[in-house]
């Protein structure tokens, strides 16, 4: 018999799911796999939307520990920090296949 999950994990798992269960934040995470480490810029025109709107993605998945980002200079690099992140968007592929 396998073990139950802990309350500790359910919510932590719980937490980054919430954060990925929006459409332009799986969207994200798609341009950063596939691209690497990108620049706001880079990510905001590869998806067609406002650079601000962009931004508050990119925070909020900054925020939660999904990404990583760097200053270099007046650019701001993201990347993804927390390998989940590719799991869940491995399975959204999966899904839609």
């Amino acid at each position: 018999m396998e073990e139950i999950l802990t309350e500790a994990a359910v919510e932590d798992t719980a937490l980054v799911l919430r954060c990925l269960g929006h459409p332009l934040r799986l969207r994200i995470l798609d341009v950063l796999e596939k691209d690497g480490e990108c620049t706001v810029t880079r990510i905001y025109e590869a998806l067609g939307v406002e650079q601000a709107v962009a931004s508050q993605h990119l925070t909020t998945m900054w925020d939660k520990g999904i990404l990583r980002r760097r200053k270099d200079g007046v650019h701001v690099f993201y990347g993804i920090a927390d390998e989940r992140a590719l799991k869940v968007l491995a399975c959204v592929r999966q899904a839609n296949c």
